[in-house]
């Protein structure tokens, strides 16, 4: 994983969150406020003898609290929000049709719509709404047909307000998701420079243990066993001596590089410290795991650094450890980083 994934992981998980959260938090207000709201009027068309209206009301109200309640259930599906706006294109349909009280339901459309326009995303809407401007003009253009009655000229000033009223809403939600497209932009690129190597390009410590572990924590049927290897270039403080820091930030982009390269797509390697690394490998066992840091200090070994004049020998030491689940991540961890400790105690350049 190198900066530009860096920036696209942590896109996916700001972005999902937050939409998320704003769209199921909207869907729940209007939907409990507007469902009450019907049911307060049905009562009053219940009292005025209008039952038919009353009836259709009651019924709207049973079915938008019905659709937030199981939105509450399964609330990792995306199909409520939908539900909501072919209620509401079913709902401005029957008051245009009905007239509500003494054919005042047009006045109900704006609020309907606006719905709409909020609660399913931007390109599904302009579809509803399109939808729902067909009926409304059929119905109104058809009142031979309907029990309303609507005045020519009420049907011709309510059409053209109601379209300057959505081509409004629409600009203004169209330029509100444009700036907000473009300050989640800056912010995730102060947060990518935050949890990234300015040196090598990786993830930093930072990325790990505020993003990326949150994720596997949060999913952890996609991430355990999750195996960890701490990586440490041996001798390294012999190469800054004898070439100079320069060089040595030159190995390690150069190790950087062949660790990405030799990880799965699914794998990531950050740097944690001066001259150590952290693997992590999700859903990999601890054998598997062992494999493929033996396949990198393979690499390392076989792929000496060199630049100009210069060719040097590189290995490196790795200590390995899992965690079977969540709560053993940081106590993996620090297994990898003292099974690290026994490799360099033992000869380095090995595999523990």
């Amino acid at each position: 994983m190198d900066s530009i994934s860096v920036r696209q992981f942590l896109k996916s998980n700001h972005q999902n969150d937050a939409e998320i959260k704003r769209r199921r938090l909207t869907l729940y207000f209007i939907s409990y406020v507007g469902g009450t709201i019907m049911a307060v009027l049905a009562i009053q068309n219940v009292f005025r003898g209008d039952h038919l209206l009353a009836f259709f009301l009651g019924l709207f109200s049973v079915s938008v609290y019905g659709n937030a309640v199981l939105s509450h259930l399964y609330n990792k599906n995306d199909i409520f929000y939908y539900l909501a706006g072919a209620l509401v294109i079913v709902m401005i349909s029957t008051i245009t049709i009905t007239g509500g009280y003494h054919n005042t339901g047009l006045y109900f459309v704006f609020p309907l719509i606006c719905i709409q326009i909020i609660v399913v995303q931007f390109r599904a809407a302009i579809v509803y709404v399109s939808v729902t401007m067909l009926l409304v003009f059929l119905i109104v253009s058809n009142q031979d047909v309907i029990p309303a009655s609507y005045r020519p000229e009420d049907v011709s000033r309510f059409l053209i307000s109601l379209s300057c009223f959505i081509a409004v809403f629409f600009i203004g939600e169209y330029f509100w998701h444009q700036s907000r497209k473009e300050m989640m932009s800056d912010n995730l690129e102060k947060m990518r420079q935050a949890h990234t190597d300015p040196l090598t390009k990786i993830p930093n410590r930072r990325f790990l243990e505020s993003v990326y572990f949150e994720r596997a924590i949060n999913n952890p049927v996609d991430y355990f066993p999750l195996s960890a290897v701490v990586v440490d270039v041996d001798f390294f403080k012999k190469i800054n001596d004898t070439y100079g820091h320069d060089v040595g930030d030159k190995v390690l982009i150069h190790l950087a590089q062949i660790m990405r390269s030799a990880i799965r797509s699914t794998d990531l390697v950050s740097r944690t410290g001066g001259e150590e690394f952290l693997i992590i490998y999700p859903a990999t066992p601890l054998s598997v795991a062992v494999k493929l840091a033996e396949k990198i200090r393979i690499e390392i070994e076989s792929t000496p650094f060199e630049d100009g004049d210069i060719r040097h020998p590189l290995t490196s030491s790795f200590g390995v450890a899992t965690a079977l689940a969540d709560v053993n991540v940081e106590a993996a961890i620090k297994l990898a980083d003292d099974n690290l400790y026994e490799a360099k105690r033992t000869g380095r350049n090995c595999v523990v």
